[in-house]
């Protein structure tokens, strides 16, 4: 009668078990939610959506994303930028010095 029941061991064994399963489900679930947000993201200069192979950079300061065409900013020329602040940021420390 008393072997029937789990031991304490069993016990945490399973819940540790089904808590490593839901956590690595949401996660998965959550990697599929990010993946549908790249597609709309909306150039904040032109308002335009991306094209596939079109180059994009993202502003440190506003947080917004831009074509790099559209803010005149190459692959090559960005990987020289360490943190990039786009025209519209760059011209409101202008503006406010």
């Amino acid at each position: 009668m008393i072997t029937d029941l789990p031991t304490l061991c069993e016990i945490v064994k399973y819940q540790a078990k089904n808590t490593k399963a839901k956590h690595a489900k949401e996660e998965d679930e959550g990697l599929n939610e990010e993946e549908d947000d790249e597609d709309n993201y909306l150039c904040a200069a032109c308002g335009e959506s991306s094209v596939p192979d079109n180059f994009w950079i993202f502003c440190d300061t506003c947080e917004k994303w831009f074509h790099g065409k559209c803010v005149k900013v190459t692959p090559a020329k960005a990987e020289h930028i360490k943190n990039y602040k786009c025209p519209w940021c760059s011209n409101k420390r202008m503006r406010t010095s």
